[in-house]
Parts: structure tokens; sequence; C-alpha cells
């Protein structure tokens, strides 16, 4: 019984150790803007390390939907993605080199309703894909039982 029971608390204990060592996507750009009529910029943006990115551009729909917008993600020399509608685009990006985040959007201006719009732009690391939990409870509870097995032979 005090096998057993130490077997379930080491089980738990990976667990745990699974849990704790999750990535979160790191944001390495975020704007979120209400604008009149129309707006158009270029921003610039770091990496802090070379690997996958998302890029995802939401209209907001407020008070309406934009009749038109567009993003894109550059380098001094090379487009790495573009979206002329809300949606989301991955890239791969290198630590050290420059990169431009450039917008557009233009207002719905045919309704009562003031001519604003608004929009929200993030991107972010995507982290790499961990071993998931249900592997390492898996081994864990193989090892469990053949110690098990080995202490009823013996």
């Amino acid at each position: 019984m005090k096998k057993s029971f130490k077997i379930i608390l080491m089980t738990i204990a990976v667990y745990l150790f699974t849990l704790s060592t999750s990535q979160a996507n790191t944001v390495v750009y975020d704007k979120v803007e209400l604008f009149e009529t129309s707006t158009f910029f270029t921003d610039p943006f770091t990496v802090f390390d070379s690997g996958t990115y998302a890029a995802t551009l939401t209209d907001f729909e407020f008070p309406s939907a934009m009749i038109s917008t567009g993003m894109s993600v550059t380098t001094a020399t090379n487009l790495k993605g573009s979206l002329s509608a809300p949606g989301s685009f991955s890239f791969e990006a290198t630590l050290g080199e420059a990169y431009f985040v450039s917008f557009f959007g233009f207002a719905d201006t045919s309704t009562f309703l003031p001519p604003l719009g608004q929009y929200g732009i993030e991107i972010s690391q995507v982290p790499e894909v961990p071993v998931p939990s249900a592997v390492w409870l898996f081994g864990s509870g193989l090892i469990g039982l053949a110690s098990l097995s080995k202490t009823k032979k013996g």
C-alpha cells in the first residue's frame, strides 16, 4: 500500500511539473484604436526570439463594420504576410531583424451613425508545442505498474 501511495504522489508531481512548464504567448505588438473616418500608419516592432509569430487583425464593428481594412507585416526588404480583411496569418521571424506593421482602415460613412471604426492588432510568438501532460501521466503510470509487478514477483 505504501508503494502505491508513492506512485500516486509521483504521478501528481509529474503532472504539476508539466503544468508549471507550459508556455504562454509572448505579445510583441498590441494596439487597439477607435478612429474617425480613416486611419493609416506604420509602426516598428521587435521580436524577442527567433521563431514563428502570429499576426491578428480584428474589426470590433463599433459602431459598425469598417468598409475596408488591411494589415501587413514586413522587414525593410520582405513582405512577411498581409490581410485585406480581419483574420490572422503566421510568419517566421529572426532575432535582430527590424519588423514593421502597417494598417489602413476606412469607417462606414453611409449610415446615420458617426463615421467611426475600431480595430485591434496583436502580434505574438507562437509557443512550441510541449509534450502533452497525458504522455507524462501515461509514462509514470507504466513505470508504476512495472514496479508493482516487480514487487509482486519478488
